[in-house]
């Protein structure tokens, strides 16, 4: 039985797959195109305890996705919606907010996907009649580029296959995923580079 599709994407995954910003996709979500739910531990609302998926207000968090100079690595959650609530809750305890860090923050897939529809975002072109690639290699390397660059590069060349072999877990249309050896061909001359021992 293959995996059921995938439910949830962070905003760095869609800005590799769209090819802008991440500040972009943040963007679009404070402009009320998508929602974006967090997973928290249980934190006080006043009397209510909360914990699990909620909305937060991604406005409200803006300043981990800078376009110019350097983005915060976290934020102070203050305010959450809980499901099927159309009050937004305050966080009292923690009294200052529960930290969070943008690779925390989510996009529900069906709304991605309807974004996309939309904007014919994903449509390839006509004149392309050949056979399409088993693996979405271009795809990932997109987001590896934007990973490396928001997260720096990984420690070993084991956790940098790693790394990539999950992302075609989550990222595989067809439910196939390229096996580790290789990932690591495909990436030995990259992995290299990165670590200084070719010149670039």
């Amino acid at each position: 039985m293959p995996l059921p599709p995938i439910a949830f994407y962070s905003i760095f995954e869609l800005s590799a797959r769209w090819g802008c910003h991440s500040a972009d996709v943040a963007g679009w979500a404070a402009a009320g195109h998508f929602q974006v739910p967090v997973g928290i531990p249980p934190v006080s609302c006043g009397d209510e305890t909360v914990a699990g998926l909620v909305e937060v207000p991604i406005a409200e968090l803006m300043p981990m996705f800078r376009r110019y100079g350097p983005s915060d690595e976290l934020c102070r959650l203050k305010r959450v919606l809980p499901p099927g609530s159309k009050t937004w809750l305050k966080v009292t305890d923690p009294a200052d907010g529960l930290p969070i860090r943008s690779s925390d923050l989510l996009l529900a897939a069906f709304s991605v996907q309807q974004f996309e529809e939309e904007r014919d975002l994903m449509r390839r072109p006509a004149s392309n009649t050949g056979a399409a690639p088993r693996y979405d290699w271009d795809a990932m390397y997109a987001w590896l580029t934007c990973f490396v660059f928001e997260k720096g590069v990984p420690e070993t060349q084991t956790a940098l296959v790693a790394l990539v072999q999950d992302w075609f877990v989550q990222n595989s249309r067809s439910g196939e995923v390229p096996d580790e050896s290789t990932i690591r061909k495909r990436l030995a001359a990259l992995w290299r580079k990165l670590r200084g021992e070719e010149p670039v």
